[in-house]
């Protein structure tokens, strides 16, 4: 349940915040001194899936799947909705790394993408669509393991996806402008060949599944959606 808060606490909260974020309705993201983060989503007015389960509640609830099935993500210690502003908000710890987008700018090398790659085969097999899964939403963090933020858009399964689920979701991993224009810059069939490498599977699946990911390369040129 998302606690309820005036703009005046909302105001003592973000005071002497860094803006780490922001889009065109104002500030998304911000860093508190004291390193937690507040992230914001503005509230819908309109009777949608959104309105009923908000956007903090999902990242909370989230967070802690994903923290049972052993991905790293932040802790989250609040979430708010302040009706003054029309913005819900959630509240976690900062998690110390650099993403996949920052990093890929600096150096464009195989070991980025064999970490990528497999960490996304990874999430398949633990039953994780995470629709977001652009490299700017995936972190290398400080112990060297990989962390996922942004995490109000995604689907848990009890079982490994799909071979069609896995394919669609390349989409999203490279689809995603700017974040996703370094790993294209690598190669979609490069970056599905290292995906493929890491994959606990046998030959058989996974001859079957190269073609179904194959179909997806340059959609984003096409507008192609799931």
């Amino acid at each position: 349940m998302n606690r309820r808060i005036s703009r005046t606490e909302y105001e003592a909260l973000i005071r002497g915040a860094r803006v780490l974020q922001e889009e065109d309705y104002g500030v998304k993201v911000w860093l508190l001194p004291d390193d937690r983060v507040v992230k914001l989503f503005r509230t819908r007015r309109i009777m949608t899936s959104a309105r009923l389960v908000p956007y903090s509640t999902r990242f909370a609830l989230n967070a802690r799947r994903l923290h049972k099935r052993g991905i790293c993500a932040p802790e989250v210690l609040d979430t708010f909705h302040c009706p003054e502003i029309e913005r819900h908000g959630v509240v976690y710890r900062h998690l110390p790394g650099k993403s996949f987008a920052e990093l890929l700018v600096r150096r464009r090398d195989d070991s980025l993408a064999v970490k990528l790659a497999a960490f996304l085969a990874e999430l398949h097999e633990k039953g994780i669509y995470f629709r977001s899964v652009h490299p700017g939403n995936v972190l290398l963090l400080e112990d060297d393991n990989l962390g996922l933020i942004d995490l109000q858009d995604m689907r848990f399964r009890p079982w490994p996806l799909s071979q069609n689920a896995r394919a669609r979701n390349f989409r999203h991993l490279f689809a995603s402008d700017p974040n996703s224009l370094e790993v294209r810059a690598f190669g979609f069939e490069p970056f599905v060949e290292r995906y493929l490498q890491a994959l606990p599977r046998g030959d058989s699946y996974k001859r079957r599944l190269k073609p179904k990911i194959m179909a997806y390369d340059r959609s984003w040129e096409r507008g192609r959606r799931d």
